[in-house]
């Protein structure tokens, strides 16, 4: 099927079960509303403001690496304005060693986050904690921004971050059950509260968790490198978060996991990888059944957005199917859908790692052709990929926002 094809099929449908507020636009509203907090008598600005943005991620991230504010705004000069009224008076300063550049709380952005708002801010901005007492190593720093980087990808797709919005679930000693009605992240500081728990898990390159009201998901970042994986220490970690989910929800069900990273070409080189002896086993078989790939950027945000949204994954689904012949459940290779030919067709516009390996491997050894349908924007990274056997079909990427995400 053709990319056109899709298109038309898609911007024939009407507008219904929109996102209520996708990135792009929040960072609209970010820009109109620029709050003053330079006074004697400082107070918070309003929260939907870069310029509390900026200071709460600082907060609860120890360091934010620089470039993560040009995800915070589309503006460059506005960006430039609120970090340059922030590091004047002194609530921001811009720490910069090792090839490594990061915004870090100054004196009187600490004090005001701990008076103004001690509920959500004091535990990051209190004792000797990675995110107070913020050690200068290259290697702790660069941990400090891949949980940053990944708290804005958080953040731009619609989880809740703060500790006073989101359950108690890594809270020792809970006695009453969670709720979980919406999408919350809670970072690797957080769950190291479970204490004797998360000493099982020391080493684990697990940046936080990704809980939604039916899934769980651990989330790890490698930015712009290709992961490696201590499996034996991952699967305690893998372990540790299906009971801590079950224990504090009573949901009784596997994580699955999430990769993010800064480019595409790391899921290529982990796909191309994978058919040597530099197969990352914890990745393609060993670690969780699903294993997505998105990037750190509004691409990703978006796919992370569908992704914690299963109802609308099935309406896309149902779409796309509606010019597809309906997947064979009995063949030899998975799939979702099939060609008029009868040839298996694999939908990986949610990358899943794992799945994508055992799709395209299969092919290979029961010398089959198939087709892999993702969207536009993916396709540079998975043509390596295909060869003679598969084709690769696209979905328009700007159609998709327009049936999903546009406001009412």
């Amino acid at each position: 099927m053709l990319e056109s094809d899709f298109s038309a099929l898609l911007q024939s449908v009407l507008y219904t079960n929109q996102r209520q507020l996708s990135p792009e636009s929040k960072k609209a509203r970010l820009n109109s509303e620029a709050i003053s907090i330079f006074s004697a008598f400082p107070v918070l600005p309003m929260q939907d403001s870069l310029y509390y943005e900026l200071l709460a991620l600082t907060a609860i991230c120890g360091e934010v690496p620089c470039a993560c504010a040009d995800r915070l705004t589309s503006s460059k000069s506005y960006r430039k304005k609120v970090v340059t009224n922030l590091t004047h008076d002194k609530f921001l300063r811009i720490f910069s060693k090792d090839h490594l550049r990061g915004y870090r709380l100054g004196i009187r952005g600490k004090r005001l986050l701990r008076e103004r708002a001690p509920e959500r801010f004091q535990f990051y901005l209190s004792g000797r904690t990675d995110t107070n007492s913020i050690k200068s190593s290259p290697a702790r720093r660069l941990r400090l921004h891949r949980i940053a980087q990944a708290y804005v990808t958080m953040l731009n797709a619609g989880a809740a971050i703060y500790r006073d919005e989101k359950p108690p679930v890594f809270v020792p000693g809970g006695s009453s059950p969670c709720r979980i009605e919406s999408t919350v992240f809670y970072d690797s500081r957080e769950m190291k509260e479970l204490g004797l728990e998360m000493i099982k898990v020391h080493g684990s390159r697990m940046v936080g968790s990704l809980l939604t009201a039916s899934h769980t998901f651990a989330v790890f970042n490698g930015m712009v490198a290709v992961p490696t994986f201590d499996t034996q220490i991952e699967q305690r970690g893998k372990i540790m978060l299906q009971n801590i989910r079950y224990t504090r929800t009573g949901a009784s069900h596997t994580p699955d996991g999430i990769l993010l990273s800064d480019q595409w070409a790391v899921m290529t080189t982990l796909l191309e990888d994978a058919k040597t002896y530099k197969k990352e086993h914890f990745l393609f078989g060993e670690g969780y059944e699903h294993f997505y790939f998105l990037t750190n950027d509004y691409h990703g945000e978006t796919l992370l957005w569908l992704l914690c949204h299963p109802d609308v994954i099935g309406q896309l689904n149902a779409l796309l199917l509606q010019e597809l012949q309906p997947p064979c459940r009995n063949a030899f290779i998975e799939n979702d859908a099939r060609t008029d030919a009868g040839s298996p067709i694999l939908f990986s516009y949610l990358p899943d790692l794992p799945r994508m390996f055992r799709f395209l491997s299969a092919l290979e050894l029961l010398q089959m052709k198939g087709a892999i349908l993702c969207f536009d924007f993916q396709a540079d990274a998975l043509r390596p990929l295909c060869g003679d056997r598969v084709e690769l079909q696209t979905i328009d990427f700007a159609a998709f926002e327009r049936r999903f995400l546009t406001l009412p």
